[in-house]
């Protein structure tokens, strides 16, 4: 499992491939909202916060990082 503290509202947690079949990030804002997201495309798989563009700044992370997340 890896962690990576990005964002003053949120962070990132992967966990190991050999587990999930479908490669995403588990993520966590300060007000305690989960959302897990795809790493190939940022498409929301399980979760919900408010309002939604909180989810913008993630994303744009997550893009900027795909290959390294992917090695995970």
């Amino acid at each position: 499992m890896t962690n990576y503290s990005v964002g003053d509202d949120w962070h990132i947690r992967i966990n190991g491939r050999e587990q999930h079949p479908l490669p995403h990030v588990h993520v966590q804002f300060r007000d305690g909202s989960r959302v897990s997201l795809a790493i190939e495309t940022g498409a929301l798989l399980v979760g919900y916060v408010s309002p939604r563009k909180r989810l913008e700044p993630v994303r744009t992370w997550i893009q900027a990082h795909r290959d390294a997340l992917l090695t995970e």
